[in-house]
Formats: structure tokens, sequence, C-alpha cells
């Protein structure tokens, strides 16, 4: 395979998940390809109640991966280490034992890994996740981060306004 159809298959998606204390979230990833030397980018995002970084960040992925129309070579750039070596090494461990944990408990955000396991499965040649502090692309970490905070305080506002309406 030429490195021209490489890059062809090839997406690159950086992942943040935010949450305040009060449990309010929100989450982007930025979608990156290049199809014959022509830059493409998506950028996708939302917010939650009752939530945590980990899953704020894990639905990140969920949402970047179903945006995903053809089995690509996906590149997942994550701040999070939990979510690096869940994906690089764990994940398979918990597939195998029904999406528990080794003391037997249930694995928290099991919906999420479960759907991140099967997107991967569905969407890509093969994956990759990176854990790198900085990134190789500082400016789309930090996109990334700006949006989900965006997102947070959309969670934040939506509350207040379901608040004052009531």
């Amino acid at each position: 395979m030429s490195k021209t159809d490489f890059d062809k298959l090839r997406i690159d998606m950086w992942v943040s998940g935010t949450a305040d204390k009060e449990g309010n979230g929100g989450y982007s990833a930025l979608l990156y390809s290049q199809i014959n030397q022509t830059p493409f980018k998506k950028t996708i995002g939302g917010y939650a109640t009752d939530t945590t970084i980990t899953r704020m960040t894990l639905k990140a992925i969920v949402e970047g991966l179903t945006c995903i129309k053809s089995k690509s070579f996906i590149h997942i750039y994550t701040s999070l280490p939990q979510i690096s070596v869940g994906l690089n090494k764990n994940m398979y461990v918990w597939e195998r034992n029904d999406w528990r944990r080794k003391d037997g408990q249930f694995l928290k955000h099991a919906d999420l890994w479960q759907q991140v396991f099967e997107l991967l499965d569905e969407k890509s040649l093969s994956y990759r996740v990176k854990l790198e502090r900085p990134f190789p692309s500082q400016d789309n970490h930090l996109y990334v981060i700006h949006m989900a905070s965006k997102y947070t305080m959309q969670a934040k506002k939506h509350l207040h306004e379901v608040a004052v309406s009531s």
C-alpha cells in the first residue's frame, strides 16, 4: 500500500471530555483526514449532566467513531491515561470477562466501553490510541478541550433554564 493509499484510509481523532464539580460535562471530537492532499476536518460534541471526565471522553470517542463511514486506520489522541490503557490493553480483557473488572465488579461506564469496542470492530482496519503530552498537534488538542468546555457550559445553561421554567 502506498503512502497516498494509506493517507486516504487514515483518520486522526482528537478527543476531550470535561466535567465540573456538579457533574455537568461536555465532550468534543475532531476528526481529520486527507484525501488527495486536501485536508478534511469535522468537529462534533455534546453535553450531559451527572457525568465524569472519563465518561465524556468515551462519549467523544463513540460519537467520533459513529461519524466514520468506511473502515479506516484510526489514530485516537487522548490526554487521559485510563482511556489510553483501557483501549490499548484492558478492553479485550473486559470483553472476555463480560465487562467486569478482575474483582468481579461491573466496569464503570461499561455501556460506553462496549460501544467503543463494537464501533472499533466495525469501523477500523486497525487503530492506535496515543497518550501524549504535549500532543503532536497541540492546536487540535487545545481546540477539543475548548469545545468540550463550551459544551459543559451548555449543560449548566440547560439545567438553569429547566429550573427557571419549572
